[in-house]
């Protein structure tokens, strides 16, 4: 690979990232990859579990940097012996990060982008189009390539005027599941789960009024975080005479959301959007199949039939046909388990470092075949 030493430019470590992050600095020479953080973990993140010992960022043999110093940055935007990838996320909503791409662009250094879409449907999609499509304007040109994390990433890139050929379907890695409580009881009902923040625009008011449209009632619900929603959903549930199969736990560490979602026959999340829902990485490396919203990024990861299906986001007899579906068939088989956890090596990190490279491999030739992502083959 000519790409030398790759430079990666972000606002902060995530332990969606660092699994492939640090797959890739095993698979490259030492000190060839690096990693600039612009702080530690947010609050909202820690909230969420992500500062439990589990859910630390391990980049391996990459160099991290936080906030580095005024001489540590110049080296890194002007190095002297090698050739540079900068590769940078957020750059749209943090301005220092964009400050160091303005810098970086200067350069003869690749530039890359590593990003979700934004939400293009209705009146605010419009002024987000428009924003960006206006905003990237100055760089678009000058980068060489997208790596598109979501489903819907590539149409929002080809929309903001970024060249098809500079597209690469991306997605998020988390960690292999450790050792995991078996908590079942041997009972016929079909597990659910949800796993994330109890907000609006994570819709479980309507997950809760289509369970209340099923006809089986052999299923049982548990929802695991916490957010303003929260007590609006109880009493809804309440109001369904649906608070008898639900669970509310509050937020969990993300070991104890790792045993949720082992012991779970059913993943639901139906989100109005999420760029991508890295929840769904960690019930497919469960075993655990998913229902998810068509403007879930993470959708991309779903083949319909194998490992979950995709339901027409915002159709609640879209969700009420797929759930139906899918609680008929009874309580997840230990083979139906099995199948999803080998088929999720296709999303562990160090196969995303893998396909990367590739990618990097495909640019430096500029000929021979484009590299396709590894979980849809």
């Amino acid at each position: 690979m000519e790409s030398g030493r790759i430079v990666f430019w972000q606002q902060n470590s995530s332990p969606h990232q660092a699994s492939w992050i640090r797959a890739l600095s095993g698979l490259s020479p030492p000190g060839k990859i690096v990693a600039v953080f612009e702080g530690d973990l947010p609050p909202q993140r820690v909230a969420l579990g992500w500062n439990s010992p589990e859910s630390v960022p391990d980049y391996g043999q990459t160099k991290v940097f936080i906030r580095p110093r005024l001489d540590v940055l110049e080296s890194l935007i002007h190095p002297q012996d090698e050739p540079t990838t900068h590769i940078f996320s957020g750059s749209v909503h943090v301005p220092s990060i964009n400050k160091i791409l303005g810098r970086c662009l200067e350069t003869r250094a690749r530039i890359g982008i590593l990003t979700e879409a934004r939400d293009s449907r209705g009146f605010y999609g419009a002024l987000r189009l428009a924003h960006s499509f206006f905003y990237e304007r100055r760089y678009r040109n000058q980068v060489s390539f997208v790596l598109a994390i979501g489903r819907h990433a590539g149409a929002w890139y080809r929309k903001c005027g970024f060249r098809t050929e500079r597209l690469f379907p991306f997605c998020y890695s988390v960690e292999k599941p450790g050792s995991v409580t078996n908590g079942r009881t041997g009972s016929e009902q079909v597990i659910l789960t949800f796993v994330g923040q109890l907000i609006p625009r994570k819709r479980l008011d309507q997950l809760l009024r289509v369970l209340a449209a099923v006809r089986s009632t052999g299923w049982a619900l548990r929802i695991i975080g916490d957010g303003s929603e929260r007590r609006a959903l109880e009493k809804l549930a309440d109001g369904l005479n649906l608070l008898w199969k639900i669970t509310f736990t509050g937020a969990l560490d993300n070991g104890a959301v790792r045993n949720e979602l082992a012991n779970a026959d059913l993943f639901v999340l139906p989100s109005r959007w999420d760029g991508w829902g890295a929840v769904v990485n960690e019930a497919l490396m469960s075993g655990t199949p998913v229902i998810c919203s068509s403007y879930c990024g993470a959708a991309d990861l779903i083949s319909n039939g194998m490992n979950g299906e995709i339901f027409k986001c915002g159709s609640a007899e879209s969700l009420v046909d797929t759930l139906e579906r899918w609680i008929s068939k009874g309580p997840l088989s230990a083979s139906s388990r099995a199948d999803i956890m080998r088929w999720s090596k296709s999303i562990e990190g160090v196969t995303i470092a893998r396909y990367f490279l590739q990618i990097m491999e495909f640019l430096d030739s500029e000929n021979g075949e484009r590299p396709r992502p590894p979980w849809a083959m």
